[in-house]
């Protein structure tokens, strides 16, 4: 894939996550994708998705910074959204909360088929904080 298809691909991927249409990832999102979370695959990858837009039912991703090489993006994101929904046994506070993310994906096949991320420490991180 050009840098340009990469970040094409990237930016619809994010739009996708933005309006919480989870149940369109797979659009973008390989089969079979690896991670840093406990399970692999596109079904956890969906339910870790749905976790974040359940308990921050206006969680919204912006990018601040995309860094391309060949197959490999690097995405610094700043993330913001309001508890009004349980996240990882967390009862909703009401609090809103801002996080700061750096994720790398892994791309192949045109579509994302790694994924190492921090979002779900930073987020119970900035509970416990807030």
């Amino acid at each position: 894939m050009t840098r340009e298809q990469v970040v094409d691909l990237y930016e619809r991927y994010l739009e996708c996550c933005n309006e919480h249409r989870v149940d369109d990832l797979g659009e973008f999102v390989d089969g079979s994708i690896s991670g840093s979370g406990p399970d692999d695959g596109l079904a956890a990858y969906v339910e870790g998705v749905r976790a974040v837009v359940t308990g921050f039912p206006d969680y919204r991703w912006e990018v601040q910074q995309l860094v391309v090489d060949g197959d490999t993006l690097a995405a610094r994101l700043v993330g913001q959204g309001t508890h009004t929904g349980a996240f990882q046994g967390v009862a909703p506070t009401g609090r809103t909360v801002r996080t700061q993310e750096l994720v790398f994906y892994r791309l192949a096949g045109g579509k994302i088929v790694g994924c190492w991320g921090d979002l779900f420490p930073v987020v119970r991180d900035a509970l416990r904080a807030a």
